[in-house]
């Protein structure tokens, strides 16, 4: 049987039903509770169209969000691709929906003014980009110009957001940042690496910030000088801060190697006492991007032709035992060749669940890995405004779509 859409009415507990209010819509008998209680089990794309319906249940909806039920389990989902243009303001902007397989509009929330001076406006990302990293349903930005403008939001609830005290330190040549959310506990914690480059060759500086949420405070984990060049890429597993080590060419070499440092966030209340792990790259690789993949470290390297760092194709490792196991590498068909050939060096890398994304920074279309089917697929172009052959860089990164946590 079918019941017409009504707007949510104000009901009481001890209301009693009749046979009006059941043969028109029965949720209408519930509580108000009960009501937001019944909608948030639906899937996201399915609650965020009954935030449409009416405001009682838009506003229901968004408190109900801060203040989960402990039993409360979310329905698995499957990560947005949200794209933009770095260098121009556009009306409309975009996210690929892996569940629907397509583009949506979509807009991620805008900073709250009267109580930040941000220099940044979303959307549209405009005259400036962002050191981003999400997860379990948050996404965090810092200012690439400043790196010490630092905000949190849920995309999906577009009224919350967070703006962080201000990240600690100079403004450094190399930086990155992880942030690593507990769903249960509702807190998260994110890390800020950092490498200024020291007069005496092949030396740097290296800092590693932590900030706490329960704290609303950072902590400076790590200063040191050391014989390597990070801040390139880093992603926090199970409270383990990994990161890219680039080691200079040496008398012999023909170019630099990379090593993955572990260092161990359990001991970050004795400063400068991280310990260190080593990881070793397999192979050579032209760019290396960390991700975290349900927990486990996961690393997505371009492999080169030759001497001239052209891509050959893309592989991806897992850790296992302190060691990296090859997954898999893109296929040489037609399309993917296309793909890489666009790429040219310079791409993005994300992923959330079972899957992995990768974007050329200068065209409109999406490569992505299913860990489950094993599958490489080069996805539809994004409808941005403008070809792949016009001047424009591009940036993304992918998010899990959670309505049962705010900043």
């Amino acid at each position: 049987m079918e019941y017409p859409l009504q707007a949510l009415t104000k009901t009481s507990s001890h209301r009693q039903p009749n046979a009006d209010n059941i043969s028109t819509f029965p949720i209408n008998m519930l509580p108000e509770e009960i009501q937001i209680r019944i909608l948030s089990h639906l899937s996201t794309d399915e609650t965020l169209r009954c935030q449409t319906v009416c405001k009682p249940w838009q506003m229901g909806i968004k408190a109900w969000a801060s203040r989960t039920p402990m039993d409360y389990t979310a329905l698995p989902q499957k990560p947005f691709y949200f794209m933009y243009n770095t260098e121009k303001a556009y009306i409309s902007t975009y996210a690929y929906n892996s569940n629907k397989e397509k583009w949506v509009s979509f807009m991620i929330p805008n900073s709250n003014k009267k109580s930040s001076v941000l220099p940044l406006e979303l959307p549209p990302f405009s005259k400036t980009d962002f050191f981003i990293s999400a997860s379990r349903g948050l996404v965090c930005f810092m200012d690439t110009k400043s790196q010490g403008n630092i905000f949190v939001c849920n995309p999906v609830l577009k009224s919350q957001i967070r703006l962080l005290p201000k990240a600690p330190g100079a403004r450094a040549c190399y930086c990155t940042i992880s942030m690593s959310t507990d769903v249960s506990s509702k807190k998260y914690v994110v890390a800020m690496v950092k490498s200024f480059p020291l007069n005496n060759s092949f030396k740097y500086k290296e800092t590693i910030q932590l900030y706490k949420s329960d704290s609303n405070s950072w902590v400076n984990l790590r200063t040191e000088k050391v014989g390597w060049l990070g801040g390139e890429t880093c992603v926090i597993c199970n409270d383990i801060l990994y990161t890219v080590a680039q080691f200079p060419c040496v008398l012999g070499d023909t170019q630099p190697f990379d090593e993955i440092l572990a260092y161990n966030l359990s001991q970050a209340s004795q400063k400068n006492s991280l310990a260190i792990t080593k990881v070793s790259v397999p192979c050579a690789l032209t760019r290396v991007r960390l991700l975290n993949l349900n927990g486990t470290l996961t690393v997505v390297g371009s492999i080169p032709k030759d001497e001239r760092m052209k891509i050959k194709t893309i592989g991806i490792w897992k850790l296992c035992e302190n060691k990296l196991k090859e997954i898999t590498q893109a296929p040489n068909d037609d399309v993917i060749s296309h793909f890489l050939n666009k790429i040219d060096g310079a791409f993005n890398t994300s992923g959330c669940g079972n899957l992995v994304f990768i974007q050329s920074c200068i065209s409109r279309t999406l490569l992505r890995y299913d860990f489950c089917r094993n599958v490489w697929k080069v996805m539809p172009k994004a409808p941005l405004p403008f070809e792949d052959h016009d001047s424009h860089y591009l940036n993304g990164f992918c998010f899990e779509p959670r309505l049962d946590i705010v900043p």
